[in-house]
């Protein structure tokens, strides 16, 4: 199976040094795969889609379930994003969902994405994780004035039509009660949305899956998939699996040709992280940034970046696009200018973590949930770098999904199927890197 990217960032028996890892003292310290076992179902993939399904067909259904991880768990995009709940998990805009799918599937979608964001907060809750919530909104940021006027016709569209709570505020209003910048003209606020820390969030769902007795094999990295007598036998190097149904939740991760109707259908895509030394008091006010709620900026190439609990800026972007750590690094610095040409008073502050991760695109530009035609094989994939609201409500999808065996699920329709092959697969980087530099052009343009 060849790998999309630079083999440096396929080190499953690696964890990923990140400030999360230097504040999340959890460590699960479970078994890796040894010998040959059989279960019910199998889930591929241990986060947040993959634990949340796995869960779900235990406590509501009494299933036997294994769950295989090809590094720690969480290992992904899981334990490695920038924490954002926020929504849509989507990157059409919601007039091209409008025009393509409809006003009512449209509407679904949103009110869908809306359950997601709220899903993950009532697990949180529900199986009392502690992963330093911060934030009771989502900020969307005009980078110019242009802009404005864009994100009051967003915020008009997501109350009126879609139902959600926003609010505007003009340049002189979010200098207050957000943050002053070169590239702040006026933003506005969208309810559900909050941040948290995505390893000890990604920790503590696997500690009530454990609680609730599910098989968790770490390490174990499924390599091929047969065949038997109606059963799958999924290959590791040190064992096996038979099961009925499988399911897979490896999202940006998958590894092409583990299953023949998922390939060349996944884009995935770097997006790379940086987190300053902890500001003073007094180095926070120099630009007033005032709130712990998660921000998005209106570039085509999106800036989002927001507060810590120990004041402490994160800020993330579009990643590098070879994979080798010496991209990860060069990337890094040009991020590092990034932020300190929007916040110039801190342009003296230390870098103290970087590293990067996989997001899942498509052709859909949407999530993907099914079944593979013929096959007991289920899937859940393609968050658009939203995963923390969808992933887990996509495992609980998933779940209903796999006790039905139907393909009938009471979801908006943009979620449901297989996006697209795309054409000349291997050159899916090549693509990106072409639409890379289309908006690289627009956003130096302000268009």
């Amino acid at each position: 199976m060849k790998n999309i990217y630079h083999s440096d960032i396929y080190q499953f028996n690696t964890p990923v040094s990140s400030y999360w890892e230097d504040h999340s003292s959890e460590n699960l310290n479970l078994d890796k795969l040894n010998k040959d076992v059989s279960s019910e179902i199998v889930v591929i993939g241990g986060g947040y889609t993959g634990l949340s399904c796995a869960i779900n067909l235990i406590e509501n259904h009494n299933l036997e379930v294994i769950l295989v991880e090809a590094g720690k768990i969480g290992w992904g995009a899981s334990s490695r994003n920038a924490g954002f709940c926020s929504l849509p998990p989507s990157k059409m805009s919601f007039k091209k969902m409008q025009s393509i799918y409809g006003n009512d599937e449209t509407k679904k979608f949103f009110k869908n994405s809306v359950e997601g964001s709220n899903y993950t907060k009532d697990i949180i809750q529900e199986y009392n994780i502690d992963c330093d919530v911060t934030g009771d909104s989502n900020y969307v940021v005009a980078h110019h004035p242009n802009k404005f006027k864009d994100i009051q016709e967003q915020a008009t569209a997501y109350r009126e039509e879609f139902g959600i709570e926003t609010e505007i505020y003009s340049k002189e209003d979010f200098d207050k009660i957000g943050h002053g910048g070169t590239e702040q003209f006026g933003a506005f606020s969208y309810k559900p949305g909050f941040a948290i820390n995505p390893l000890k969030f990604v920790n503590g769902i696997a500690k009530y899956a454990l609680s609730k007795q599910l098989k968790i094999f770490e390490h174990t990295k499924v390599d091929k998939i047969d065949k038997e007598n109606g059963a799958y036998i999924l290959r590791t190097k040190e064992g096996s699996i038979r099961s009925k149904k499988i399911v897979v939740a490896t999202n940006g991760f998958y590894q092409e040709g583990l299953i023949p109707e998922m390939n060349s259908r996944i884009l995935p895509v770097i997006s790379n992280i940086i987190v300053t030394r902890a500001l003073t008091e007094q180095e926070i006010d120099q630009h007033n940034f005032k709130t712990f709620s998660p921000i998005a900026n209106t570039k085509n190439l999106l800036y989002y970046y927001r507060k810590l609990p120990d004041n402490r800026i994160l800020f993330g972007t579009r990643g590098d696009l070879s994979g080798s750590d010496q991209s990860n690094l060069n990337m890094s610095k040009k991020m590092e200018k990034f932020l300190k040409d929007i916040f110039p008073k801190w342009k003296d502050i230390n870098i103290d973590y970087n590293w990067r991760g996989l997001i899942a695109l498509s052709q859909k530009l949407t999530p993907s949930i099914g079944k593979i035609d013929n096959e007991e094989i289920y899937y859940g994939f393609g968050y658009n770098g939203v995963g923390v609201s969808a992933a887990p409500w996509t495992g609980k999808q998933l779940s209903k999904l796999v006790l039905s065996n139907s393909k009938e699920l009471d979801i908006s329709k943009i979620y449901k199927g297989l996006p697209k092959k795309f054409i000349f697969p291997k050159l899916r980087t090549f693509y990106f890197r072409l639409a890379v530099w289309f908006y690289a052009i627009k956003d130096r343009f302000n268009i």
